[in-house]
């Protein structure tokens, strides 16, 4: 068994904190996997039998968040997304073909297209938001009503360290 010395510190404030840090580290680093993987995009697309890949999806939801301010073009979803414009010309064309969003002429210059939401992807964006939410409703149900208002006040809180480019 380990004595300890008196004179000897058992740990600083700033080790507690410099190991809180690392624990938040950890798990951003394992969301951040599962993130890039989409997994709980993948398995609420799945349960919804939407036949949609999640890139498309991210798309619909892109299209419905910058749709709120003006006109979105491809260029604010790969914003949006974190894409290159290319690669968000793809996903826009596969959401339009998969008939969730469709082109047409901007509001602001007509002379330019944008990019709204169909009816069918407004309908899917709605019920997935609603299958998404019962998820993660279904695992904070051991949570305290308290601990689930602290957590989601800090995460927010904490959600400021992202660029508003990168907010999403």
């Amino acid at each position: 068994m380990e004595t300890m010395n008196e004179d000897e510190p058992v740990g600083t404030a700033e080790d507690g904190r410099a190991a809180h840090v690392a624990r938040v580290d950890e798990s951003l680093g394992r969301i951040r996997r599962s993130m890039a993987r989409r997994s709980l995009g993948r398995r609420v697309l799945t349960d919804l039998g939407a036949g949609v890949d999640a890139a498309v999806m991210e798309v619909v939801e892109a299209i419905a968040r910058g749709g709120d301010e003006s006109d979105v073009a491809v260029g604010t979803v790969a914003g949006l997304v974190g894409v290159d414009p290319s690669q968000a010309s793809r996903l826009v064309a596969s959401a339009v073909k998969s008939g969730l969003v469709a082109r047409v002429a901007s509001q602001e210059d007509g002379r330019r297209s944008a990019l709204r939401l169909t009816e069918s992807g407004q309908t899917l964006l709605r019920e997935a938001r609603q299958h998404k939410r019962a998820l993660l409703g279904a695992h904070f149900a051991a949570w305290s009503d308290e601990d689930l208002a602290d957590f989601a006040r800090l995460l927010e809180r904490f959600a400021t360290i992202a660029r508003r480019d990168d907010a999403g």
